[in-house]
């Protein structure tokens, strides 16, 4: 089915090309984005593995990204480590992979995720065809994780295209004068997303973790067995307590003035 999140954009592609698992469902429970920069550092990439780690005890979770160098291809192997679905979404045909390092990835991903484009087969992965791409990672998700980000790059327009969606946008904040931080903090900074530190954090924003606790909350049933004289005794105690009660509450108006 068409994913109903994108469904709710205004320029939503019109036709999705879709490979992978039968199972993979683009309208799971919940939906997380996660993008970064291309040349993410060694604490970027175990930040997006913390984080996706601490989501993987969510029922129904898909995470997306978009198969590129970085935070992307991180979020997605940290998503086949932990058994979450994951969702790579591409700027050219679903006959082709860019970049091609990423094909035995992609292999394993369609093992219980998907690929998903709305370019049509032999398209190329054009420079145009990437902006476009980043609607559809925002547009299908609940949320999105910003890990590492400059102040320039299709993270940032990632996540100015989720705000535009009205979604949630998360930043890991990052050291002062970092390069690879200027982006999240500059989100941070502006009130464009709200800083994250831990997956506990998203969970409590969005309120995640509430839905997962409802479900195993079970009603507490108490069976009383009483013999025949002990009912007749309660039924009979009861009925003089309610009465009791009520007359108490008519006689003072039975009194004269």
């Amino acid at each position: 089915a068409y994913p109903f999140r994108l469904k709710q954009c205004v320029d939503a592609p019109m036709m999705l090309f879709m490979k992978g698992a039968d199972s993979c469902c683009l309208n799971a429970k919940k939906t997380i984005s996660v993008v970064g920069t291309r040349s993410a550092s060694d604490y970027g990439k175990a930040m997006t593995e913390t984080i996706v780690k601490g989501l993987s005890h969510l029922d129904d979770l898909l995470v997306v990204s978009g198969l590129a160098y970085g935070i992307g291809v991180a979020a997605h192997k940290a998503s086949l480590k932990y058994n979450i679905p994951t969702l790579g979404v591409l700027a050219h045909g679903i006959d082709r992979l860019y970049p091609s390092m990423h094909t035995q990835l992609s292999r394993q991903m369609q093992e219980t995720g998907a690929l998903l484009t709305e370019c049509r087969g032999g398209t190329k992965p054009e420079r145009e065809n990437f902006p476009k791409r980043n609607r559809i990672i925002s547009g299908i998700s609940d949320a999105t994780l910003v890990v590492e980000a400059r102040q320039k790059g299709g993270a940032l327009i990632t996540a100015d295209i989720a705000n535009s969606y009205n979604r949630d946008v998360f930043a890991v904040p990052g050291r002062v004068g970092d390069e690879n931080s200027e982006g999240c903090n500059q989100l941070i900074r502006r009130n464009q997303a709200a800083l994250v530190q831990s997956a506990s954090d998203v969970c409590y924003l969005m309120a995640w973790d509430d839905e997962t606790d409802k479900k195993t909350l079970k009603p507490i049933e108490q069976k009383i067995d009483l013999n025949k004289e002990e009912a007749k005794k309660a039924q009979k105690n009861a009925t003089k307590n309610i009465t009791s009660e009520a007359m108490n509450n008519i006689i003072p108006y039975l009194n004269p003035i």
